[in-house]
């Protein structure tokens, strides 16, 4: 039977994963997919089913609309409410497209945005939204990379620092991003809002030719891929695997709700002047 190829928009909370890229002997976005994948014969192998991914996300990070795509003997079973019947808890598909064989979803993405949640209140917003709106343009990320020997030249499509229900978000949209740079430009751009840092050292750290320095990176817990874009590639949405991943989500976020009063009072009583 003739094989075509069909692309998923990927949605997962990276808090339970080792990352996306499969790796022996650890729970991976992608290995989960994968079996997913397996046990409803759309594929056997990976390499048979030229399997790629639109990246390969941190341990811990999360993702809103990554891709994937593969080729299967059974296109017409490739329905995202099917695949998540397969899939845990925290992943999703919610969209499918059909595609060219000759598609790979990292090589042909013409855009990726990543957002980054922070929840520190004593942030200077004015001060960090100036330090981005330096990032528009062609750099040189290599202060913002641990990539060592590829090309750090990066081309930054928009950059966007804004308050949100109480966090602050930081929004970026480019290319594509060399390995750790999202992570470290918000370190960078946090140490601005801090006043730690000026917002004409954070241009100097995008000309490396002239000011070399390393920074670290931010946790990945607040890290999220938002978008993936491709030309000429219609996502037809699934509406039932949507409504039953934002049940999924509805549940963790009333979980961590409550979480998070429940430290709260821990902190209050730890701080309180009393022996009792």
């Amino acid at each position: 039977m003739k094989k075509s190829k069909v692309a998923f928009r990927l949605a997962y909370l990276g808090t339970n994963y080792a990352g996306f890229q499969a790796q022996p002997g650890r729970q991976t976005v992608q290995g989960a997919v994968v079996e997913a994948l397996r046990r409803l014969q759309l594929i056997e192998e990976v390499g048979a089913a030229n399997f790629t991914a639109s990246g390969r996300t941190d341990k811990g990070v999360h993702a809103v609309a990554a891709v994937i795509s593969f080729e299967t003997e059974n296109s017409a079973l490739a329905i995202p409410r099917r695949v998540n019947t397969q899939l845990p808890a925290d992943i999703w598909t919610w969209a499918r497209a059909e595609v060219p064989t000759t598609f790979n979803a990292r090589r042909d993405a013409v855009l990726r945005a990543y957002q980054y949640v922070l929840c520190d209140e004593m942030l200077d917003v004015a001060a960090m939204r100036e330090a981005a709106d330096l990032l528009p343009g062609v750099h040189n990320f290599r202060n913002f990379s641990l990539e060592k020997r590829q090309s750090a030249v990066r081309t930054i499509f928009s950059s966007d620092v804004y308050e949100s229900a109480g966090f602050i978000v930081i929004d970026v949209a480019a290319d594509s991003f060399v390995w750790k740079m999202m992570r470290k430009l918000v370190s960078a751009i946090t140490l601005v809002g801090k006043a730690q840092r000026s917002v004409e050292w954070f241009g100097e750290m995008l000309n490396p030719d002239a000011h070399a320095e390393g920074i670290r990176s931010a946790p990945a817990s607040g890290l999220i891929l938002a978008r993936v874009e491709y030309d000429s590639i219609d996502f037809q949405q699934d509406p039932y695997a949507k409504k039953k991943a934002r049940t999924e989500v509805h549940k963790a976020l009333v979980q961590n709700t409550l979480m998070a009063q429940v430290l709260k009072r821990f902190n209050e009583r730890m701080g309180a002047n009393t022996a009792n």
